[in-house]
């Protein structure tokens, strides 16, 4: 027999398989570099040529350097021939040599370089051609309005050029076919303008933002890249614009460094949300998100991706010290669009696709596959039995007949092959499916392929006074299983007016209605629901129990039968004012409302188990929620320069209140009939009602100074104090600190590098808090009991939870180091770093011996640290007019040990030595000095054979069972000497890799792949365990051992878990490479959409979950044991 062995854990649990496809994405990210690299170094010119024409010498220069040069081949024919000799020179030095006694001049903008006559270029042509083309003239100016001079004006597609004069003016003659104007200048954003039959067209230029000038949004303000001390990630959300998205953690997951947010399975989207690993034992470690400015805590499918601007996300303790008790987790801030000056723009986005699963290997057993096991399961059941008893009749080993068969049975039943089935303990509705050869195939019932659709609309304009933007979205998905649908409408308006010049007043409104009243099919029981149930009653109706057997549910009862409401409509707004005072004091006051309206209603009806069975004569519940709350800040900003310093101060005072009020109704046993559903709960008997209100408070003070020397020294401080009615009354209050450093090494003269542009040192240090608890957690809670005085039953209140004046925040301290790298004057970014944190007085809710009359408490207990490194590198590979290439590579990894817990300890013996210890919470699986996540558990290396028969009885167990490590050798697998720490739940290492191209000037396409590497999970069926021989299992043809099939990775039908105490568990890896986003676009050239009075059409496909690399053998490494969703979308984007 060919060995199988195999290790379900393993310390590097990653396939060669996805070695491979890690070998190939960063072979891909490398060579993005050396290309980069490559170009740069091809800059470098050498010429040597005498009395040539000067069109030879350009081309010899585009060749060596790649740039493309625009010209006016009358203009070029001016020059004079050239002589030139130069040898590793620069372009821009090469192109000062060749043109320093030529009547023309050139200007470098991006990749392109224009050629014109220094003179006020007007293009010359025949009176002939004159009468076959029209002069557009017009200014140029920037956002001040001034004047441009020296502007190119190109004709796109063509070599026909023009410059701006000192006045900002242009002259230039377009022919007769229409065209576009392309205006640019080295510094501003290149754009673009349809003629059509305009004969004047003015362009405002505006400033083009480089990396380092970028303006990153911080707690409670703004900041310059370049002048960043703490760590802060800027994610532009026009760069999944061509990607299908219900929410925004659609559109970070796997793209930033140290950022976790695994892809939900669900037609609603969005997932769980994790700033650099976790920081709590017990209590939430969502980031705080921050929309426009403000703390939100609503939910992110509230906000539409289609409105976000852009996101920065806080990582370090010094940039999200300024939202104190709540940034431990770190922070998310979110910016929506904003209008703008000029006409209005009305942008219209539709969005179209289809759902599938990902994971094509699961499936409906076939009817051979399912009688194989219940033959198999059978005869590993009964070993005193003959084996071919349980063999179809028509498929008997060799030897044995029909009539041996047969008269095993002293009472056999006489038709040959109901015999059979009842042999297999086929139910009468099994037994009836498969004589007549009919079925349910579970999997087409329950899975399905799914549609998607969004619809957006936006509008934006204003003057230099008032802005204001728009937008209506709707999305209506279904999701991949039956029943999962969802459904949004989301509209938000920004307004902000320039009352005057010292006064500014604004509203950020936005309204969402969710809908997830949509029941979905079961799964779960599709997975165990025999191919040969039956689907309905004889009247048409449903059937429980598809397969006779009460184990087994119908897994579309409820879809089919259950009535529900399930909506939220929630309103959040932001409005302020802003006043500019003397000495440069800014003065902002703002309101934030947030109200959110829940029904949650539901019925089930006598065609329901839990409607007709589990309750009487249907089943109905409402529960009715109504969120108020409103936060209010004052905030003061001093910005100012003084000589050689600069200082920038923020101050704040914010408060908040938090209601919410919520009822519950529920009945049974409606009378006189269910017709009302959920509307007539009054009609039911049993009735329960009761009502859960609550609310909060809290108020914090904030200080922060941005200090910068010499714009190269830079130093952070802050201080914030907060307060928070969930916190015992002995500490209602705690303060956060913070500081960060930085240093522009690149600024410093001893600094010179030809390669370096950009070097700057960051050095960080904070406190953040957590309080994401109960709101009435510090105190003691009641609870209600029933008892009996002798002759009723009677409703007790007793006090289950004891009160801790003393609870305090959750507190988190955190060391940031970092490195930011530029080379090549950006062509390659680099940010690198690496952090430490320690999280104090863990919030845990502790379980009380009885004999204090409590059940628990909620205190402060244990320390956790998390440790990591993160590394972000954006290259800009090729940058030419007809192709562009970028590459961005993110790389994180995060280590956390559990360095304390509840302070209780034990005396151990090691080694002959007498050790004290913390004692570990082996229930929790949480273990003093090992991360959170660490799996403790039997090492199973593979399966008893026959030929190990008599090892595997000393152990109580038989061939087809697993087999596990027994560390000492003792034949007895023990819980606390036998179980071992065999690997990790979550990745050890995360990358990510996203190629960007632009080619044939208006096609675009990207691909993004992603890997989470070294982790493991459970995969519990594959233990089968299975003594319940009523069980049927309709899906996964998994290669079960048996003695004709002896595999050494699945065990027997029958595997015994008995011996192991405490049981266990199978591990399978969870590694994978992933190409999960790839997109491709095409932009309509300005000919065509011209026509239509549209200024840009962009028709747009996507596919999210292309393809995976994995050993994982559940639906999906990502999302285990539930599907994942592979989305085909296809997109047009239009704006008037």
């Amino acid at each position: 027999m060919k060995s199988e062995r195999l290790r379900y854990h393993l310390d590097d649990p990653v396939s060669p398989q996805i070695y491979l496809a890690m070998k190939l994405t960063l072979i891909i990210f490398f060579a993005s570099i050396t290309v980069a690299l490559a170009k740069v170094h091809a800059q470098r010119i050498s010429l040597n040529h005498h009395q040539i024409r000067l069109k030879t010498v350009l081309v010899e220069i585009s060749r060596q350097s790649g740039y493309t040069f625009i010209y006016d081949e009358k203009e070029l024919n001016q020059a004079s021939p050239v002589t030139i000799r130069v040898k590793n020179k620069s372009v821009d030095e090469t192109l000062a040599i060749l043109f320093k006694e030529q009547p023309l001049q050139y200007q470098i903008s991006g990749e392109s370089i224009a050629i014109t006559l220094k003179e006020l270029p007007t293009l010359a042509r025949t009176s002939a051609a004159l009468r076959q083309e029209q002069t557009i003239t017009g200014l140029v100016t920037d956002e001040e309005g001034q004047p441009l001079e020296g502007v190119t004006v190109i004709i796109q597609g063509t070599s026909i050029a023009s410059k701006t004069d000192a006045n900002g003016r242009y002259r230039i003659n377009m022919p007769a076919d229409d065209g576009t104007l392309m205006f640019s200048m080295l510094g501003y954003n290149t754009m673009e303008q349809p003629v059509g039959n305009r004969q004047t067209i003015d362009i405002v230029m505006n400033l083009s933002v480089s990396d380092l000038e970028e303006v990153v949004v911080v707690g409670y303000g703004t900041q310059k890249k370049s002048d960043l001390t703490g760590s802060v990630t800027r994610v532009d959300a026009t760069t999944y614009e061509n990607q299908s998205m219900t929410q925004l953690s659609e559109m970070l997951t796997g793209t930033v460094a140290g950022f976790n947010a695994n892809q939900a399975t669900s037609a609603e989207g969005g997932s769980s949300l994790e700033i650099r690993g976790q920081t709590s034992l017990s209590a939430s470690t969502q980031p705080l998100i921050v929309l426009d400015g403000v703390i939100f805590n609503g939910s992110l499918a509230d906000i539409n991706p289609k409105d976000i601007e852009a996101i920065d996300i806080l990582k370090d303790a010094s940039s999200a010290a300024v939202f104190g008790s709540r940034a431990a987790s770190g922070v998310i801030i979110i910016t929506t669009k904003k209008g703008h000056t000029g006409k209005p723009s009305i942008n219209f986005q539709s969005t179209i696709g289809i759902t599938e699963v990902t994971n094509k290997d699961i499936r409906a057993l076939t009817a051979k596959e399912y009688t194989d096991f219940r033959r198999d399961l059978l005869i590993q059941t009964n070993p005193n039995t003959v084996d071919y008893y349980f063999h179809n009749p028509d498929d008997l080993p060799s030897g044995i007949s029909k009539e041996e068969w047969l008269n095993y049975n002293n009472n056999p039943n006489a038709d040959i092959t109901k015999e059979w089935l009842n042999r297999l303990l086929f139910f009468p509705a099994e037994v009836e499916n498969y004589i007549a050869g009919t079925g349910v195939n579970w999997y087409d019932e329950v899975i399905q392929k799914g549609l998607r659709q969004n619809y957006d609309i936006s509008l934006s304009g204003g003057s230099e006074r008032a802005k204001y933007y728009w937008s209506l979205g709707y999305t209506d998905n279904e999701g991949i299983i039956v029943g999962d649908e969802f459904s949004t409408i989301r509209s938000r308006l920004n307004l902000d007016a320039e009352i005057t010049d010292w006064l500014t007043v604004g509203v950020n409104t936005q309204f969402a209605n969710r809908d997830e009243s949509a029941v979905a099919a079961n799964v779960e029981q599709m997975l165990i629901s025999s191919p040969f149930g039956s689907m309905y009653n004889e009247d048409g109706t449903l059937k429980w129990f598809p397969n006779d057997y009460q184990g087994g549910q119908n897994p579309l009862i409820n879809h089919k039968y259950q009535d529900r409401l399930s909506t939220t409509n929630s309103l959040f707004g932001v409005i302020y004012s802003e006043l500019k005072l003397p000495f440069g004091i800014n003065y902002r006051l703002s309101y934030q409302p947030r109200l959110s309206f829940t029904k949650d209603h539901n019925f089930w009806d006598s065609r329901t188990i839990n409607g007709g069975r589990t309750h009487i004569n249907g089943y109905g519940t409402r529960e009715d929620s109504q969120m108020y709350e409103w936060m209010v800040d004052n905030l003061i900003k001093w910005n100012r320069k003084i000589g050689l310093h600069h200082f920038d101060v923020t101050l704040l005072y914010n408060i908040e209140k938090f209601r919410n009020w919520s009822s519950f109704q529920s009945g049974e046993d409606f009378s006189p009939n269910q017709n009302l559903s959920f509307h007539g709960l009054q009609f039911s008997a049993n009735d329960v009602i009761r009502n859960d209100d609550n609310e909060s408070t809290g108020d914090a003070l904030m200080a922060r100074l941005n200090y910068t020397l010499l714009d190269k020294y830079l130093l952070t401080a802050s201080l914030r104090r907060d307060g928070y009615s969930a916190f015992g009354q002995k500490n209602p209050r705690a303060t956060f600190p913070a500081l960060a450093f930085a240093w522009k090494i690149d600024e410093e003269k001893f600094f010179s590098s030809n390669l370096i542009n950009n070097l700057k040192l960051r050095l960080s240090w904070g406190i953040n808090g957590n309080r994401e608890i109960g709101r009435y957690a510090a105190l003691a809670r009641l609870s209600q009991n029933l008892y009996s005085n002798g002759s009723q039953v009677l409703v007790g209140v007793f006090n289950s939870s004891l009160a801790n004046p003393s609870l305090v925040w959750e507190k988190t301290k955190a060391y940031n180091l970092g490195f930011d790298l530029g080379i090549l004057h950006n062509r390659i970014n680099a940010t690198l770093d690496a952090y430490q944190m320690t999280t104090l007085d863990l919030l845990m809710q502790r379980n009380l011996p009885r004999i204090t009359g409590f059940d628990d408490i909620t205190t402060n207990l244990g320390e956790l640290e998390n440790r990591g490194i993160e590394l972000g590198i954006t290259t800009e590979n090729i940058n030419r007019e007809s192709f562009q290439w970028r590459s961005n590579l993110v790389f994180s990894l995060n280590r956390n040990k559990i360095k304390r817990l509840f302070g209780d300890f034990e005396e151990v013996e090691i080694d002959g030595e007498i050790v004290r210890r913390e004692i570990s919470d082996i229930s929790n699986q949480w273990f003093i000095g090992q991360p959170i996540d660490r799996v403790w558990d039997y090492e199973i290396t593979g399966v008893w054979q026959e030929s190990e028969a008599e090892e595997a009885n000393l152990y109580g167990l038989l061939p087809g069972d697993y087999k596990a490590v027994d560390v000492n050798g003792d034949k007895v697998y023990s819980t606390l000497v036998d179980k071992q720490f065999i690997g990790w739940r979550q990745p050890r290492y995360r990358i990510g890799l996203r190629n960007d191209f632009t080619f044939l000037r208006n096609f675009s396409a990207s691909i993004f792949i992603r890997a989470d590497l070294g982790h493991i999970g459970s995969i519990a069926e594959f233990k089968h365990n299975n003594t319940e021989l009523y069980d049927r299992r309709g899906m996964r043809a998994v290669p079960y051992w048996t003695a004709a099939n002896p595999s050494n990775k699945y065990g027997s039908l029958t595997a015994s878990a008995a011996p192991y105490s405490g049981g266990y568990n199978l591990y399978f890896p969870r590694s994978f490479v992933r190409i999960q986003d790839f997109t491709v676009s095409y932009k309509l050239p300005a000919k065509i959409i011209q026509k239509g009075n549209l200024t840009n059409t962009r028709i747009f496909g996507a596919v999210r979950n292309l393809y995976s690399f994995d050993q994982w053998e559940d639906w999906d490494p990502e999302s285990g044991g539930s599907p994942m969703p592979r989305i085909y979308s296809f997109g047009l984007d239009v704006t008037f």
